[in-house]
This record gives structure tokens, sequence and C-alpha cells, in this order.
């Protein structure tokens, strides 16, 4: 599962409808080529990349990056380059259904997803001049498969804080959106809307502009249920259904969301 948003506090007719708008949006973006640099494809954070890697190709490269940040703790190179090694190694271990290509977490692959996040908050605490991208990328995937809304909204941040373009600010509205902070979404929206040009702004404005009409009505739609239902829906805890790189199998029909 990507968000758990059973705890107070969080809404419930968001989990699926969201899930599936983000996914959306990171493929439209990627498919148009929009906003994206350095050939960064944000599926791959997504579904965990190279599904042929092995953890035994990382053990080495991972020992010798831990050996790097135990002589150099304070390094904010040698801690990025143990937060990519230990998110690469958690996609590898991830369980692949052979008949629907779903990827689901192992406890090898949640272990080592616990531990990039882990470096990834030690690697923050250096306050490096820059935050390395590809690290804030692999750190949003890290805190996606373990559940962690919050996580993933501040390593977001800190990505378009590092590559402001229009895919890294148009995530984090759709993000915002999802966890219902709609006033937030907005600030993101018009900061990839500055990042956009002619027919590319018109498309991300379109899309954000969807998703917020969709966080308005899940708004309302949790306003309305009687106070001793709002935040709770024991069904709906992956907000991605299906389509999430860790669901445990199902899968999401778009024709029954609900019309924006």
């Amino acid at each position: 599962m990507i968000f758990d948003l059973t705890s107070p506090g969080r809404k419930r007719v968001v989990r699926v409808v969201f899930g599936f708008l983000a996914l959306l949006f990171a493929s439209s973006f990627v498919f148009l080529g929009i906003g994206t640099e350095g050939g960064f494809n944000p599926l791959d954070s997504l579904f965990g990349g190279d599904s042929n890697s092995t953890s035994d190709a990382f053990e080495q490269q991972i020992e010798d990056a831990e050996t790097a940040v135990e002589e150099s703790p304070d390094d904010p190179k040698a801690l990025s380059e143990l937060v990519l090694l230990r998110a690469q190694s958690a996609a590898s271990q991830l369980d692949v259904d052979e008949e629907t290509g779903q990827p689901s977490l192992t406890e090898e692959s949640r272990e080592e997803y616990e531990k990039a996040v882990s470096v990834w908050q030690t690697y923050l605490a250096t306050e490096p001049q820059k935050v390395d991208s590809a690290t804030a990328r692999a750190a949003v995937s890290a805190y996606q498969s373990l559940n962690d809304i919050d996580g993933v909204i501040d390593a977001q941040e800190a990505l378009a804080e590092s590559d402001p373009s229009a895919t890294s600010y148009g995530l984090l509205a759709t993000f915002h959106y999802l966890d219902l902070q709609i006033d937030k979404g907005d600030k993101a929206r018009d900061q990839a809307l500055d990042e956009s040009k002619g027919s590319e702004a018109k498309l991300i404005e379109e899309q954000l502009d969807t998703y917020r009409k969709q966080a308005v009505k899940a708004e309302e739609a949790e306003a309305a249920l009687p106070k001793s239902e709002q935040g709770q829906s024991p069904g709906l805890a992956d907000p991605f259904g299906g389509l999430s790189p860790t669901a445990p199998g199902g899968s999401l029909d778009p024709g029954a969301l609900p019309a924006p």
C-alpha cells in the first residue's frame, strides 16, 4: 500500500480517487515528456525501477557506502549514495506476481526502504547546500512504499526546491490534494504553472484543476457523513487500489471514479 489514510483527520473518500489520479498525473507527464530532466521517469520510482536487479548486486556497494559514511558521517555525498543504494536494493526485492506483473512489499524490501528513509533524514540533517534530486526521488519512492504520506510530501517538497520543474511542483500539488491540503495544493499548482509554458501550462492547469475539484468533492462528501463515520473506511486503505506498486492485489476501475 502507499498511503495509510485510516488515521484520525484523514479523509476516506479521497483514497481510491486520488490514488488513480496521482498515477494518471505521473504517467501523463512521462508520456508527454513534460518537465522531465536528466532522463528521470517518475514511474521508475513508483514501480521500483529495474525488476531484474537482485539484492546481492547491491550488497558490496552498500557495504562500501556504509564504510564511507562511517568515515565521514557528515558528508552529504556519502549519505546520498547510501540512500540511493538502499532504495534500489529495496526495489530489487519487491515480490512481482508472474501473472499480473504486480509488485508487492516483502519483509526484505520494507526493511531496506525503512533504512533508506532513515539515512535520508540523516542526509537532510547535514543541511546540504542543495538537495540531490535523485536522492529526493528515491526518498519519495521509499515513503510511498511505506504508507507515509507526510514523508512523501516532505520529500517531494525537497525535490521541488532542488528541481523546480513543472513535474516536481505538479506532483507536489497532486500529493497535497490527495491529502486534502487544498490551499497548499493550490500554491504548488501555481508554482507548476510558473514553470510551464504555452500548451504545457494549459494541460497542467486542466489536470490539476480536475484534481482540485475532486479534493473539494471528497471534502464535502466527508463533511456530509455522520461524525462517527468521518475518517473511517477500513475497505479503502490503499489510495492507489490495485495500481499500487506495493498493493497485495486487486484492481481499480477508473469508470467507478466520480466525474469531475
